[in-house]
């Protein structure tokens, strides 16, 4: 209740404008470079793109009434179902019929959406353990899908009959990473604008990988506490450069082609006051239930987010801190030569480094009491940036609200409050889209007993539609990302079905 009754707060004190705030502009809108090594859809990446955006303007309006869902395709030895963090999309056929690959931890799944309607395809089965979450997932540009099999430290790469949408998959080939050289594989990667893989590995290092014949072509040793305590993943630039999240540095990470260099290393307390003394090495088993059970001092969750460009942009991440989360901003490339270092929120007389450009305390994130870091990222179209605050794997009927908007403004260098919404909830990355009007955000999430989808207009905040999902856990979104089709229905992995929100 206090944290609802401080959102009010700032709302009648001013502090928040709840005028209209216009929509970035066409040009900023018009979304990251594009990589031509991922398939040429709308989704073909958790996040939308390298930028790790979790937006796309280039679909149809999506403008959905309605909602279907089928069941999870995978083994079910342990549960009814297994959820996919990740679902991507390959571009449509010429008939409109679009491909859909899902990652659960036991394997890939393929549902297609043919004729308006979602359907169940097949189930590839991979050798995996359940205890490992092999839920990498991405598109590379022949349509075939990148994924992990930890349990022998390799990638795979599954296709199918690119003429057949409802063609089995298979296994085309196994790329085996040398685990005593370069440590085992985590479930981060991604792919530079060279088409080379980018990965982590729990040693910590980084590793370049062909995905012609798996050789790897460069590795990095990272600072101790970048390797199992990342809970996500990390974007990559047309630059060559990475960014990637620890809990007590942001790192920046060139690929050239044949090698990496380290671009800077910030210090920054994600974990927040009172837990400076957190192992470095915390198993990644305890990190894992530490965050299951919402427990404060978990650190920063989010993928950071790219805005601007590789010279004078920023990269965006949530950190931990508890009761109030930061939003903070580190300068990209070069820091402008008359720019002083922030004062440290959590430090009173101290500053951070030269290179954090923003910090705002977010009004809407981790009630007292609860705990939760925002494991969800923020979203961003242009320079407006979105978060919303996750309320974990299996949310009561009062779970902590709260979706806010805020700007980086590149003019005053500073981020800006635009909006909150305190009433609504979105457990999963909110997703930005081609709204009917003006762009929207979208996302799911629990009202006392009910499962609800929402959709917000970016430019004010206020819900636009409200879409009953029912009372059922098999459509909750237990922190997952929702990908738009090329037809402007929305599609997200529910813990036991994969749902479609749609316009009939």
């Amino acid at each position: 209740m206090r944290f609802r009754f401080v959102c009010l707060w700032l709302l009648l004190a001013g502090s928040i404008r709840a005028q209209d705030a216009p929509p970035p502009p066409a040009s900023q809108a018009a979304g990251p470079p594009i990589n031509r090594h991922l398939a040429l859809s709308s989704w073909p990446i958790y996040h939308a793109n390298t930028y790790a955006t979790a937006s796309v303007m280039s679909t149809a309006a999506v403008d959905p009434t309605a909602f279907e869902a089928v069941d999870n395709l995978s083994h079910r030895r342990f549960m009814k179902g297994q959820v996919s963090p990740w679902t991507v999309l390959r571009p449509p056929g010429a008939d409109g019929t679009q491909g859909i690959l899902t990652s659960p931890i036991n394997g890939v799944a393929k549902y297609i959406v043919m004729h308006g309607r979602l359907r169940r395809v097949d189930f590839l089965r991979l050798e995996r353990r359940w205890t490992d979450f092999d839920w990498g997932l991405l598109l590379l540009a022949d349509g075939s899908a990148l994924v992990i099999e930890r349990m022998h430290n390799r990638f795979a790469v599954v296709g199918d009959n690119d003429s057949a949408p409802d063609s089995p998959l298979g296994v085309r080939r196994r790329l085996a990473v040398d685990r005593e050289r370069y440590g085992s594989l985590t479930s981060h990667f991604t792919l530079a604008f060279d088409g080379t893989v980018i990965a982590l590995t729990d040693k910590p290092s980084l590793i370049a990988v062909r995905t012609q014949d798996g050789r790897v072509l460069a590795d990095l040793p990272l600072p101790g506490d970048c390797g199992e305590v990342m809970h996500n993943s990390f974007p990559v630039d047309e630059s060559g450069r990475a960014y990637l999240v620890g809990q007590r540095a942001m790192i920046a990470v060139d690929w050239d082609g044949r090698a990496f260099k380290t671009a800077w290393v910030v210090p920054y307390n994600m974990r927040g006051p009172g837990f400076e003394g957190t192992r470095k090495d915390r198993p990644r088993l305890a990190e894992a239930v530490a965050v299951a059970r919402g427990l404060p001092g978990t650190g920063s969750g989010t993928t950071p987010t790219l805005i601007g460009d590789p010279k004078r942009g920023v990269v965006v991440v949530v950190d931990g801190h508890f009761p109030r989360n930061h939003l903070v901003a580190f300068w990209r490339g070069d820091l402008p030569d008359d720019w002083a270092p922030l004062p440290d929120p959590a430090k009173a007389g101290s500053t951070l480094d030269r290179r954090v450009a923003g910090v705002l305390a977010l009004p809407c994130c981790t009630p007292e009491g609860d705990g939760y870091t925002c494991e969800n990222s923020p979203a961003a179209l242009g320079h407006a940036l979105v978060v919303a605050q996750w309320a974990g794997f299996a949310p009561g009927p009062r779970p902590p609200k709260g979706v806010q908007r805020v700007d980086w403004n590149p003019a005053a260098r500073r981020l800006e409050l635009v909006w909150v919404n305190p009433d609504v909830h979105i457990n999963g990355v909110p997703t930005i889209g081609r709204g009917p009007e003006s762009p929207c955000v979208f996302g799911m999430g629990r009202e006392g007993a009910d499962y609800v989808y929402s959709v917000l207009d970016l430019r004010n905040g206020n819900r636009v539609r409200r879409i009953d999902l029912g009372q059922s856990d098999d459509v909750l979104d237990q922190g997952n990302s929702h990908a738009i089709a090329a037809d402007g229905s929305i599609l997200y992995a529910g813990k036991w079905k994969l749902v479609r929100l749609y316009r009939p």
